[in-house]
């Protein structure tokens, strides 16, 4: 970024102000309409709009010298000749002598391209009435059809002819189209495929034509050879070429002396500079993106001391001199320009003229003051963590206050109208057809299916299925077109196991996004179970187990036959024991014998997430009251969770390593092969024997590395899905419980499933900040009614992660949330109902003890 600007002195808006403007829409050029007169600027813009300015010097005043007129000089009414609007759009302006005009006439006419006609216009001044001034208007002289769509075009005095100007139109083909003004027409085609029109520039001092072909040569063809009327002796070869290699923005010719005119090419990446006799002067590399330049003499060409200067726009709006090949000024332009002229308009000699893109004209000059930076002055204040949650809450009120509720409601239930989704999980399971990462045990798949019913006229539906990432869909995303109203719509899909992980959680989300004819968009959203046979099966239940969790319902008249009646097909047994599919872990639910509690227990603390998951949501699907239905009184141990997070964090940094070990290698190998290459073409054969040798080595090593890095990235996908169950487990243990409401949230923003990691820190520096602030505030914090607020360690980027700091801060959190529920008793409003219910506690908990301590188990 320059510390310059470019200094504003004259600015307007066209009168399109939409995109249609381009780097051929604007012509700078004096039309001799008058004695003295400076020059015009001609804008056209793609919708047919066609005006012309006359900047003026306005705000001369006595006493003031003129270098201050620069800087106050504002748009006038008078600066405007002329604006029209035409039936067709404006693609290419340029002016000349087109007519057969007595030589003593000067002025100049307008030529402008449409895409299938190029017309001929004179301006005409018309004496104004009273004070109201002089009027200009538009005569069109003759137009030109065109047969095929027109790109650019060029003028010159083609053949050498004096006081005259012809015209050479180029079409999107390629093909010329060279007009005369006694209305004679020639047609001319390059040779090759020229299926990229490139734009076309006359030499006036070769009298040849100049333009990039497709295959980015820079081509030169004498105007003698293309009008040839004999078509069988016209020579269609380039007198010269010369590679660029890459495509030519825009062309510029210039005479820099008697003897040699240069051609300036803008290319994607390059500046050239090549005379008019196919030799390359300078290539000057650019390391931005250029969006247009323009080129000028300094001087007079027959003069030793005339310069040649480049001004290059780039995609930031810097605006780049150069003088040759060597820069000599850089400036930011006030807007992104997609065209740039230079004109010497009254007042200010050598002006830079630009268009964006939306049709600002702006005329400036280069400023030799630097804007510089003043850094604001710094906010010492010290920041109260109390204060600014209170203007949170505030804002956060305001912003509750400005939704409407009731209109959000309206569009849902729209929605649901529009179309409606039924979703359909096969119960019966099928041996898995697809590739799975699960080698041991039996895999089984269930086969949704999806069903829309479209009540309107659909642009566009698109169906996405989401599971746990232990599991995978055959197919993911259907995408629906043109929907008619009243019509059915069927998709279907197969969901199995992928991972060698018991899943987190067997609910699936089926999102519906739809667009409607008028263009709105909205999202339908529908969640489902999956069939828990698909991965575990019935065995003989266990007595004892080291990890269990108790469960209470409400309804004292459920029973394991009533809850899972695909695994207990009659009677009614107290026990029911699962093996898992996948792991092979065994999990036991115990029904009490006399009330409505159940025990999950497992010597694998992992098996028991889904079935705790699944018995909640079947408990809850049963009972027909609003509020809570399950109570839960014990949570697992949280050294269980302790020990699954230091073992992701470990693969999490052996993941880490390996892949910078990686990283190492692969520059080795670079470095190696580039080495081969040079002894390759030094003919060093015997020096080959040892760059081989390492060659392969490094190949053996990186083999090795990658085999390394996919075995640990697959146990760390299998750690996150651990991690993201016992995060389930837990949350529901806590949320089922008689926590107070306003724990809740904090609960929930401890236990976040599903775990990721990205690329460059893991789920633990993630979470780490936010521990740091429950630890420190909030219901949960270690000093209730003290708000202390660790500005170093919250705000510091650099600060390195202490993971067992993270690990007790996490353990003391888990605690936290233990002592409320034992210090709160079962006072929690979702269990009001159920009081009476439970005015015999005591006994019901000692008879589950006696229950424990017994091992009575009915199995």
């Amino acid at each position: 970024m320059s510390l310059f600007k470019i200094c504003n002195w004259w600015k307007t808006q066209c009168p399109d102000v939409e995109s249609n403007y381009d780097s051929f829409s604007i012509h700078c050029t004096r039309l001799c309409l008058e004695e003295g007169e400076k020059d015009s600027i001609i804008v056209g813009s793609h919708s047919g709009h066609l005006a012309i300015y006359q900047p003026s010097n306005n705000t001369s005043t006595d006493g003031e010298s003129e270098e201050n007129h620069h800087f106050e000089n504002v748009f006038q009414h008078s600066d405007v000749i002329l604006e029209t609007k035409l039936t067709l759009p404006v693609i290419g302006i340029t002016s000349g002598k087109f007519t057969t005009a007595a030589k003593t006439d000067t002025k100049l006419h307008i030529a402008v391209l449409h895409p299938m006609k190029v017309c001929i216009y004179q301006i005409l001044t018309l004496d104004g009435i009273a004070d109201h001034g002089d009027h200009t208007k538009l005569l069109l002289l003759y137009e030109h059809p065109l047969g095929k769509a027109a790109f650019s075009m060029c003028h010159g005095s083609f053949g050498g002819v004096k006081g005259r100007d012809f015209l050479c139109i180029q079409h999107l083909d390629g093909s010329l189209k060279f007009f005369e003004q006694d209305g004679i027409s020639l047609d001319c085609d390059l040779p090759g495929e020229r299926n990229i029109p490139s734009p076309i520039l006359y030499v006036s001092r070769t009298d040849c034509f100049v333009t990039v072909s497709p295959g980015w040569e820079l081509e030169c063809y004498r105007y003698q050879d293309l009008s040839e009327t004999n078509v069988s002796l016209r020579r269609t070869d380039p007198i010269w070429s010369i590679c660029i290699g890459e495509y030519g923005l825009d062309l510029n010719v210039l005479q820099v002396s008697n003897v040699e005119s240069v051609i300036v090419v803008l290319g994607e990446n390059n500046l050239f500079c090549i005379t008019d006799t196919g030799k390359l002067k300078f290539i000057k590399k650019l390391d931005y993106s250029p969006i247009c330049f323009h080129s000028f003499i300094i001087g007079w060409y027959w003069e030793p001391d005339a310069r040649l200067m480049i001004a290059v726009v780039s995609e930031s709006g810097s605006l780049l001199l150069y003088e040759d090949s060597q820069i000599v000024w850089s400036a930011e332009l006030p807007e992104i320009p997609v065209a740039i002229a230079r004109a010497n308009v009254s007042g200010l000699p050598g002006a830079l003229v630009t268009l964006d893109n939306c049709g600002i004209l702006s005329v400036g000059y280069l400023g030799s003051e630097p804007h510089l930076f003043k850094v604001p002055p710094l906010n010492l204040v010290p920041f109260e963590v109390d204060k600014c949650q209170k203007e949170m809450m505030e804002l956060e009120k305001e912003i509750r206050a400005g939704v409407d509720f009731s209109e959000i409601a309206l569009i849902n239930a729209a929605t649901e109208r529009d179309v409606a989704l039924h979703i359909l999980v096969d119960p019966k399971l099928e041996r898995c057809a697809h590739p799975t990462n699960i080698t041991t045990g039996e895999v089984n798949m269930c086969q949704i299916v999806i069903t829309t019913t479209t009540r309107v006229n659909l642009e566009l539906m698109q169906i996405c299925i989401s599971s746990d990432t232990a599991l995978k869909c055959s197919r993911e995303v259907f995408m629906i077109r043109d929907t008619a109203a009243e019509s059915v719509q069927k998709v279907e899909s197969w969901i199995y196991p992928f991972q060698p992980a018991v899943p987190a959680d067997l609910t699936i989300l089926i999102s519906c996004s739809y667009t409607n004819k008028q263009g709105i968009t909205r999202v339908l959203q529908k969640t489902a179970c999956l069939p828990l046979a698909m991965f575990v099966k019935p065995t003989q239940a266990s007595k004892e187990a080291s990890h269990k969790v108790t469960l209470t319902s409400n309804d004292y008249d459920e029973g394991l036959v009533n809850l899972f009646p695909e695994f207990i097909s009659e009677g009614s047994p107290h026990a029911l024991g699962l093996l898992s599919l996948i792991s092979g872990s065994k999990i036991t639910i115990v029904a009490a014998k006399n009330t409505n509690r159940y025990r999950v227990q497992s010597e694998d603390l992992l098996g028991i997430p889904l079935i705790v998951l699944s018995l909640i949501e079947r408990i809850n699907r049963r009972s027909a009251k609003k509020s809570n239905r399950v109570y839960i009184s014990s949570s697992p141990p949280v050294e269980g969770l302790l020990e699954e997070i230091d073992r992701h964090y470990n693969l999490r940094l052996q993941h880490t390593r390996i892949a910078e070990e990686l990283e190492v290698r692969t520059g080795q190998m670079r470095l190696f092969e580039r080495r081969f290459v040079v002894k390759l073409q030094e003919r060093s054969l015997r020096a080959l024997d040892g760059i081989v040798m390492l060659l392969k080595r490094n190949h053996t090593g990186i083999a090795k590395t990658c085999s390394e890095l996919k075995e640990v990235q697959l146990q760390l996908r299998l750690s996150q899905i651990r991690l993201s169950a016992l995060f389930n487990l837990f949350e529901a243990c806590f949320v089922y419980s008689d926590i107070p409401t306003k724990y809740l949230d904090t609960v929930r923003h401890i236990f976040i499933a599903p775990v990721f990691d990205c690329s460059e820190h893991c789920w633990e520096e993630l979470v780490h900040p936010m521990v740091q602030w429950l630890s420190q505030n909030g219901p949960l914090r270690s000093t209730p009614g003290i708000s202390s607020f660790d500005e170093k360690y919250i705000f510091a980027t650099d600060e390195k992660f202490h993971f067992e700091q993270f690990k007790k801060q996490l353990a003391a959190l888990i605690d936290r949330i233990g002592e409320k529920r034992s210090k709160t008793g079962r006072t929690s409003v979702d269990f009001e109902e159920e009081l009476e219910e439970l005015v015999n506690e005591q006994e019901a908990s000692s008879e589950w003890v006696s229950y424990e301590k017994q091992s009575d188990m009915p199995l």
